[in-house]
């Protein structure tokens, strides 16, 4: 018996004997193919899946996961790990970790003679000889077909190990262990797992979560109830047994909840526009602080369930806070173009008084809404300064018209497209940026997210006389001169969403309010909240005129509005205003229109009405060189005949006043 039990023992040490020569020789020159890198390289090339959007002031604002096949987080230093991870870490991995060269030969034979004879395999990397998997993929995952902890990978990862301990400390080699390691699911590296699984930061770990990560190395996606169960056995190792009913509990609650919510979240939609790849920390423009006082005010009760806002600096055209919607999850709201209405008229007013087409005390014609003229010279005469401060529609659509290509023009060096006669959409970002201009002596600049964009070249959209006039038409009115001086606009086209959008010499506000039918009301409040703070270090300074500015007393005649000093660019200025002599001119049909009088075939009654405005007793109409019977020179009836016509109104004394070419879409006679 004593000798067979010799022989039995001499024969798998034989064999043994013979796999640590084969090994050792086909493993030592493949790890030579692939040099160990350095440790400075591998952790520069752990690029966080995630990019982090920066306030200007480098506080972190806003994250945003870019590389969806793995959620790894930046990497963390040695030092700034948990003692217990560390502790707990060795004590499940590698006891012996700061006594070995890379290998723990005493674990490594016992581990070889084991897996000869058991089916069962047990393996006895060291965090040395598992780092080189992580390093190496063919290490990981076996070469030529090999399966996993094969005795050929055992050795490729003894012999790299060896290399890797020579070249780096045992510091760097558990420090990347840590990093790169894989926890459960797609989590990579101790700070995602910690973030993921418990929301804290590596250092932060205590016992219970330190030993549920160490347990998770060796089998991430096992069962909540097996990591309990395998943490208590390590909680026992490390002389920790009252551990064991906490990581228990946290166990179950917190491996199958995790955590993918970014840390930052104040500024989603920015992040959204200007983080493209994983890795990135971008600095912008934006200012944590300001960033929160708007989405703050936004939030509150009343203002409606969706909003957006933006803050622009004046001087710079930096964005300061940039608010898209009020969750990070709905549609970015300040980027969408919509109707602005009457918000356009500052520019309307502003490129007719730089031309000097008119001043602010010009009068213009205000249709009368309330009832029908009674004489033909009734009519509403108002101010351009009132017209403006009150959003009048008319008058500005008739000069808007009068200015035709110019304005559009002037809007392009804005980056503003539209055609003629209409107002084009803008995003709040767009809109901001044009009213910033006013505030800025009419030099519009490219809105900045990025500092290191430099500064731009800034464009000239108004003359500093055109924008000053009309920015202090724009200031609200202050009765007792204590409010600060705001350049204030709304616009609310169906009475349910609201546009605000002004400025002080320091800021440009532009917000959006929708779905609440007192938005209107909120979004001026919401307005004039976040204003007031933006300048609770003291109070705006009202704008100093321009060299080219001078200030005149303005007589009404007849006294339709009071007299008052008012503003004029130098060289238009005037001490009485009275109502411009209207010219005599056909108002309907316009020149160049189509009449539709099909109707004629049901109605043979059917008549067109010609109207004209300011004309003379005694004037009439000629049609296709003939004399309308009839006609008394303001409403004639006429039965429309198809084809084109020319059509004019001529005085008594036999002057063409005003002719128009129209045609008429009807049945043929």
């Amino acid at each position: 018996m004593p000798s067979l039990r010799l022989s039995f023992v001499l024969i798998p040490s034989a064999r043994s004997w013979a796999w640590f020569v084969l090994m050792c020789c086909l493993a030592a020159p493949a790890w030579a193919v692939h040099p160990i890198p350095a440790f400075t390289e591998v952790r520069a090339g752990a690029r966080p899946s995630v990019a982090v959007l920066l306030a200007r002031d480098g506080t972190p604002i806003a994250e945003r996961r870019l590389d969806m096949t793995v959620r790894r987080l930046e990497w963390v230093g040695l030092n700034s790990l948990s003692p217990a991870l560390k502790e707990a870490l060795l004590a499940a991995e590698d006891k012996r970790f700061f006594e070995h060269s890379g290998v723990d030969w005493r674990a490594f034979a016992g581990s070889l003679w084991h897996n000869l004879w058991y089916e069962r395999k047990r393996g006895a990397s060291t965090l040395s000889m598992q780092l080189a998997g992580l390093l190496d993929p063919e290490l990981a995952l076996g070469r030529g077909g090999m399966p996993r902890r094969s005795i050929g990978q055992k050795w490729d990862q003894a012999f790299a190990a060896q290399a890797l301990e020579a070249r780096w400390t045992k510091e760097q080699i558990l420090e990347a262990y840590l990093n790169l390691a894989p926890f459960r699911s797609d989590l990579q590296g101790v700070h995602a797992a910690s973030r993921a699984l418990f929301n804290k930061t590596p250092g932060e770990l205590g016992r219970p979560e330190a030993l549920i990560l160490a347990v998770l190395l060796r089998g991430p996606n096992a069962r909540p109830e097996v990591v309990g169960r395998r943490a208590c056995v390590l909680a026992e190792r490390v002389g920790a047994p009252a551990a064991c009913a906490p990581v228990q509990r946290l166990a179950q609650s917190s491996l199958d909840r995790q955590a993918t919510s970014p840390r930052w979240d104040l500024a989603p939609h920015a992040a959204r526009l200007l983080l493209t790849h994983p890795g990135e920390r971008l600095v912008t423009t934006l200012d944590s602080d300001l960033q929160r006082t708007l989405l703050g005010a936004l939030r509150k009760p009343g203002v409606g369930e969706q909003a957006a806002g933006v803050v622009m600096d004046n001087l710079s055209g930096d964005i300061l806070a940039y608010v898209g919607a009020l969750d990070g999850a709905q549609s970015d709201q300040a980027q969408m173009p919509r109707p602005v209405g009457s918000l356009f008229q500052p520019f309307v007013y502003g490129l007719a008084i730089e031309r000097r087409l008119l001043t602010a005390a010009s009068l213009l014609e205000e249709p009368l809404s309330n009832h029908a003229p009674t004489t033909p010279d009734e009519r509403m005469w108002v101010s351009v300064r009132r017209a403006l401060a009150e959003s009048m529609a008319d008058p500005a659509a008739n000069l808007m018209r009068l200015l035709g290509e110019g304005l559009v023009e002037r809007l392009r060096l804005a980056e503003v497209d539209g055609g003629r006669g209409a107002a084009p959409d803008l995003g709040l970002m767009q809109l901001a940026g044009l009213y910033r201009s006013l505030a800025s002596g009419g030099q519009w600049l490219a809105p900045r997210w990025l500092p290191a964009f430099g500064e731009r070249q800034p464009r000239r959209l108004l003359r500093p006389e055109a924008a000053f006039i009309v920015s202090d038409v724009l200031v609200e009115p202050d009765e007792d001169g204590s409010g600060p001086p705001f350049a204030y606009r709304q616009f609310s086209p169906d009475g349910r969403d609201a546009i605000a959008v002004g400025f002080s010499e320091r800021y440009t506000l532009a917000l959006w309010v929708s779905a609440s039918r007192s938005s209107a009301l909120a979004a001026g409040q919401v307005w004039h909240e976040v204003m007031r703070g933006l300048h609770r270090g003291g109070p705006p300074l009202r704008p100093l005129p321009p060299p080219g500015v001078v200030s005149s007393l303005v007589v009404f005649e007849p006294p339709l509005e009071n007299a008052r000093r008012e503003w004029f660019v130098r060289g238009t200025e005037t001490e009485r205003v009275s109502p411009p002599r209207s010219l005599a001119r056909i108002s309907y049909p316009l020149n160049g229109a189509l009449v539709d009088a099909m109707a004629i075939v049901e109605d043979p009654g059917y008549r067109v009405m010609l109207d004209a405005v300011h004309a003379p007793p005694g004037a009439w109409w000629r049609l296709n060189g003939e004399r309308l019977t009839g006609s008394n020179g303001l409403r004639t009836a006429w039965r429309p005949v198809a084809g084109r016509h020319a059509l004019e109104l001529v005085s008594p004394e036999g002057q063409v006043l005003d002719s128009v070419i129209f045609a008429v879409r009807a049945p043929l006679e």
